[in-house]
């Protein structure tokens, strides 16, 4: 259980300053999906000594929206986070083959594909 618990805090602490609404409103269209791989990949690390639920990244969710005040922002940044977690979740607690069948090229390329304007964004 610790090592659950140190794994939860670095990924949420990595989610804290990702999610940062500071940095986040600013991101182009493009660099949504570089933020959303780049995401993945952190989390990525732990797979294989943790795997992560859809109840840890509503968790998340929660957390990272008490921190900060997305409210102060005009462009929809909670929306944007809100869209960002719910692509965690299906990513991360969608059994295998989703993802994990393909190489991350092919993952790579379908996210930058996805994030289009008015798909969430």
């Amino acid at each position: 259980m610790e090592e659950r618990d140190i794994i939860i805090r670095k990924i949420l602490e990595e989610l804290y300053i990702k999610f940062d609404p500071k940095n986040l409103y600013q991101l182009t269209l493009d660099q949504y999906g570089d933020f959303l791989i780049s995401t993945f990949e952190y989390i990525n690390l732990y797979k294989d000594k943790y795997h992560l639920s859809k109840k840890d990244f509503v968790e998340f969710s929660k957390l990272i929206h008490h921190k900060y005040n997305y409210d102060e922002y005009e462009d929809n940044c909670w929306e944007r986070v809100a869209f960002f977690m719910d692509e965690l979740i299906f990513c991360f607690s969608t059994p295998p083959p989703y993802f994990f069948n393909s190489n991350f090229e092919d993952f790579k390329n379908k996210i930058r594909k996805d994030m289009t304007k008015g798909n969430g964004l």
